[in-house]
């Protein structure tokens, strides 16, 4: 989808200036929730403090004009500066409540795909209310690809967990129990939010920065009614993005090197990412690898990639496979040992060629297992486990284990049993931190 030009920093500094403050009321205590917006020049901002209303909101913003505005799904004690989910040195945040939030988006930008996803929000919403007992707070049109569903958990017992990082486990446990049966039962929604207790969604009544449509309050009615029939009654900016009926959907194409650029296309470009990175090499060998490597994003969705290096591992004899994800692409792992000149041979035939030719030139591979904290626009989506998959025609004549590796899966959540078999090299995982564009 195009960027919308007229949707410079005057324009929507402009808009911001003038609108009146934005309803919170529906959030019960907004001072219960984390406010987060990305700037004009796309640089995130937190709310350094509680926001108890509108127009508390409105001067939080004030000096940083939003480009798009979030609110977080949770309702916390104390909302501001929360630690992350896994730091376990600081206290747990309290959490006080969890949105159920399901986001069905269908791209590109167009009434075509606006139709697809609206019949596919009644079907879920339909499912949501003949198969649970939640209270429906909002139906919202996002104001460029699809809905939201909200809803709230009218069982509290969750919630009266007494220890904070156990309240917040089961919240997450319960929801990814949740998100799966809606996945299961077909409904096209977005894997990464209902089941993220620190997700944040779009605001309702904010302004979508790069269609100039605004995250709008729909009623059921609108929302069983054909697309077309109310599309003309969702607010927008008088410089918003016309809505086409079909939109073909466009591959990104890499900038030519000799194309000029925008001041704020060369920020973006030059902007730096910091994570941590482990070698395949298995230290205290001398020519030893573990296969270690993320999977082409071309092999299909998150499952679809597991299921093609599932069915491409089963004749290897590798032993079990480790899959992690980043919401986007795929982990994987088999902390075995090889010879490198094995492991190479293994990753040619899985179709990691990339890693097959790292090995061969430079002894091994530098692998990303973090998220990736971007100087202007924040940290990505954390890495979560997927599973350990073991083949039932795994030999038990196989290389020995890495036990760098093996403790570097540890560390990730998730655990091998390695059993009698040999462990070949130091416990200890070749690990760096690294910036990168």
């Amino acid at each position: 989808m195009p960027k919308v030009r007229t949707f410079d920093p005057e324009v929507l500094h402009e808009h911001y200036s003038q609108s009146q403050p934005l309803d919170l009321t529906w959030l019960g205590k907004s001072s219960r929730h984390q406010f987060r917006w990305r700037c004009t020049r796309n640089r995130w901002h937190t709310a350094g403090r509680q926001i108890r209303s509108g127009e508390a909101l409105a001067k939080a913003t004030k000096h940083n004009t939003p480009r798009d505005l979030y609110v977080s799904t949770s309702a916390w004690l104390n909302p501001v500066n929360l630690p992350k989910i896994k730091d376990k040195k600081t206290p747990s945040p309290v959490m006080i409540d969890h949105l159920i939030v399901f986001d069905i988006d269908i791209p590109p930008f167009s009434k075509r795909n606006m139709e697809r996803a609206r019949k596919a929000a009644v079907d879920l919403l339909e499912w949501v209310e003949e198969h649970h007992d939640f209270e429906r707070v909002h139906l919202v049109f996002s104001g460029s690809k699809g809905f939201h569903l909200i809803f709230r958990d009218k069982d509290r017992s969750l919630f009266g967990i007494p220890d904070p990082r156990q309240r917040e486990q089961a919240v997450r446990k319960a929801r990814q129990s949740l998100l799966k049966e809606a996945l299961l039962a077909g409904h096209p929604v977005d894997k990464g939010i209902t089941a993220d207790t620190r997700r944040i969604i779009r605001l309702p009544g904010s302004l979508h920065g790069s269609t100039g449509w605004f995250c709008s309050i729909v009623s059921e009615q609108e929302l069983r009614a054909p697309f077309r029939t109310w599309v003309k009654n969702l607010p927008r900016h008088a410089k918003a993005m016309k809505m086409p009926w079909y939109a073909k959907p466009t591959r990104k194409k890499r900038p030519k090197k000799d194309t000029e650029t925008t001041p704020e296309q060369q920020e973006i470009a030059s902007e730096l990412a910091t994570s941590l990175e482990a070698s395949t090499h298995v230290p205290g060998t001398k020519d030893r690898s573990a296969i270690f490597a993320w999977l082409p994003r071309t092999w299909g969705t998150v499952e679809e990639t597991v299921e093609v290096a599932v069915e491409k591992t089963r004749e290897l004899q590798v032993g079990p496979v480790l899959f992690w994800t980043d919401q986007e692409a795929v982990l994987m792992m088999i902390p075995r040992a090889f010879p490198r000149v094995q492991a190479a041979k293994i990753c040619r035939k899985i179709g990691l060629l990339h890693t097959a030719l790292s090995m061969e030139s430079n002894d091994h591979n530098w692998v990303r297992f973090s998220p990736r904290q971007w100087e202007v626009s924040g940290w990505e989506d954390d890495i979560e486990p997927l599973g350990v998959r073991v083949h039932e025609s795994d030999s038990p004549t196989l290389a020995p284990w890495s036990s760098a590796h093996l403790e570097l899966a540890q560390r990730l959540d998730l655990i091998v049993d390695s059993g009698d078999g040999d462990c070949a090299g130091s416990n200890d995982p070749m690990i760096r931190v690294v910036r990168r564009n």
